[in-house]
């Protein structure tokens, strides 16, 4: 917010001098010594470009500079949405969150899902206090088969090897966290992954959090 006051004022100020410097060219009562009114009429042209110049990089640097953060943060955000997805089934797997890519990738690239079936039934079986015989719900699991996880979250074609690594961050990794906090006096497993060098140092990406029990990015 302060930046942005600060070109503001930059801008009204170029405004308000090329304005002048415009109207002191063109007004014929001003009149100039012979021996400055040559250079100035050289100088001054130039100086208003030159101006005009540096007012237009004002305006279009925050433009370009919002343009090309939006356009890396959807990369960022999907691939950090990826890393949940991961963490998720690792912990289906496992019972708890990682924090070491080393773990979460080869887990996601060789390990499966097993498919299972369930459904309630009633069974008969005989009671012996009441001497007859009863019902009782019950819920029978048939294992259908196996399905690897990969496929599963993504596709065969996925560039898992890669997935620990910040678009555009020229070999930067997520900084990848996990442990349990205490909520209502329930051990909660959490997690966290975040860019570690953002595009926008005040507007970092982060998905999960180590002290809060969600897995929402930070911009959801």
């Amino acid at each position: 917010m302060r930046d942005k006051v600060i070109n503001m004022i930059i801008i009204i100020l170029i405004t308000i001098l090329l304005i002048a410097l415009l109207a002191i060219s063109a007004t014929p009562s001003v009149k100039l010594h012979n021996n400055y009114k040559k250079p100035i009429q050289i100088i001054l042209p130039l100086l208003i470009i030159g101006l005009g110049f540096f007012l237009t990089k004002i305006i279009m640097d925050p433009i370009k500079f919002e343009k090309e953060k939006n356009y890396r943060y959807n990369f960022i955000k999907q691939k950090l949405i990826d890393i949940r997805s991961a963490e998720l089934a690792f912990k289906e797997k496992n019972g708890f969150f990682t924090n070491d890519f080393e773990k979460l990738i080869p887990f996601v690239k060789l390990d499966s899902f097993v498919i299972v079936e369930k459904t309630d039934t009633l069974i008969e079986y005989f009671n012996d206090i009441y001497r007859e015989y009863q019902f009782k719900d019950t819920m029978l699991i048939d294992t259908l088969g196996k399905v690897n996880i990969l496929d599963s979250l993504f596709s065969q074609n996925y560039p898992i090897d890669s997935l620990a690594y910040v678009p555009f961050g020229n070999g930067t990794k997520f900084q990848l966290s996990a442990g349990t906090i205490n909520k209502s006096k329930i051990t909660v497993p959490v997690f966290e992954a975040r860019d570690p060098k953002p595009y926008d140092s005040k507007d970092p990406l982060v998905i999960g959090s180590m002290f809060e029990a969600h897995l929402n990015g930070n911009w959801q």
